[in-house]
């Protein structure tokens, strides 16, 4: 049986750490990826920046998004395993993620914390913690 995975994935340790575990499981797993990379510029917004600038540090973000989202579709491809949808998307992280899991219906979110502090998770939240405590679909956590 194929299990339909939604790995959010960003250029941080955690989303290696996700990919690689899932690849290193693909017998078991037998797993159908799809990628989500989710790009916050909210913290810019209302900021007092001129327009061009904010559009340009938006645009820098997407790039960067993009090209993390092509590095892990690469990477899942060259070991085999089927990559079912890979898109980027502008939203608050933990929200988008919990959003497009059910839009796809897959069966598990795989995720991963970026190794932030436990005072730095209390203070700003995480999205790992975000998606565990608010979304419907099951969650794979990857330590």
């Amino acid at each position: 049986m194929n299990i339909r995975f939604l790995i959010p994935v960003d250029e941080r340790v955690g989303s290696v750490r996700t990919v690689n575990y899932i690849i290193k499981m693909k017998e078991a797993f037998k797993p159908v990826i799809n990628l989500l990379t989710v790009y916050d510029v909210s913290n810019i917004e209302g900021h007092g920046l001129v327009e061009e600038i904010q559009e340009k540090i938006e645009q820098t973000a997407k790039k960067v998004a993009e090209k993390t989202l092509d590095e892990f579709v690469k990477k899942f491809e060259d070991n085999g395993i089927l990559v079912e949808n890979s898109y980027v998307i502008k939203g608050i992280p933990g929200e988008t993620i919990c959003e497009e899991s059910e839009k796809l219906n897959v069966d598990m979110i795989a995720i991963s914390p970026n190794n932030e502090s436990e005072l730095a998770n209390i203070l700003m939240g995480s999205v790992t913690h975000y998606v565990i405590h608010h979304s419907n679909i099951p969650t794979l956590l990857v330590k």
